[in-house]
């Protein structure tokens, strides 16, 4: 009987080709011009290195409208502050944390799970403190907001977490009757309606609005112009 010998570079019948990854990039022109595409594997070593500086340097400088002459005078404090934040947004190309042209980005939470995921991460900051000895006394809270964005931003296991809180929450209803011991307080309410109406009064008109023509009394008469 004679030993036949598999190859294994050979596929089987049967399995899919190997699908090579697309070199060609398309992108949109300014002004609405149409879209066009670019086949990076036609494009010459010096020219294709040059693209890719050009894209890279595009994202380092992203978010950086606030830096600007009025925001810091000081010049060596300006690009100091430059520096920074294009080493940050380097990192973060690292960690995959860039928003990516034409991809939808993911809709970020709202109302009561973004109120409990900011709990979270404030106590999770909190906790952090005291594990390198930072009395939260000594630091304002505003400061301690900010730490607990940037968390949240990069651990989305706690907006699940606040998810996950929220529905435990409304599974534990209240048995208890809270009404006689809960009052609105007069102070507060007024002050809630004063700054609404401050708000309401402050709201610019939208176009259509300020386009129209207050409505005459009803049964009013126009009143007749005066002739020079």
């Amino acid at each position: 009987m004679t030993d036949l010998q598999q190859d294994d570079t050979v596929q089987d019948i049967g399995d899919a080709p190997a699908t090579a990854p697309s070199t060609e990039i398309k992108f949109a022109l300014k002004n609405g011009a149409g879209e066009v595409s670019v086949d990076t594997s036609r494009l010459p070593d010096d020219v294709y290195r040059e693209a890719l500086m050009q894209g890279l340097k595009v994202l380092a400088e992203r978010a950086m409208s606030k830096i600007t002459k009025e925001a810091y005078p000081n010049e060596a404090e300006r690009k100091a502050v430059i520096h920074a934040k294009a080493t940050d947004n380097i990192d973060k190309m690292y960690r995959g944390d860039v928003k990516i042209t034409g991809k939808a980005s993911a809709e970020k939470p709202k109302g009561a799970v973004m109120t409990e995921a900011m709990r979270l991460a404030r106590n999770l900051v909190k906790d952090f403190m005291k594990s390198k000895k930072i009395k939260i006394s000594t630091v304002k809270a505003s400061e301690i907001t900010k730490a607990a964005g940037v968390l949240l931003g990069q651990d989305p296991s706690i907006i699940e977490t606040a998810k996950a809180n929220l529905a435990a929450r409304a599974k534990q209803p209240i048995t208890v009757d809270l009404s006689s011991l809960i009052h609105a307080d007069p102070t507060l309410v007024a002050k809630a309606e004063a700054k609404a109406a401050k708000a309401k009064a402050e709201k610019p008109l939208s176009a259509k609005q300020a386009g129209k023509v207050a409505p005459r009394a009803k049964g009013a008469k126009p009143q007749a112009h005066a002739q020079a």
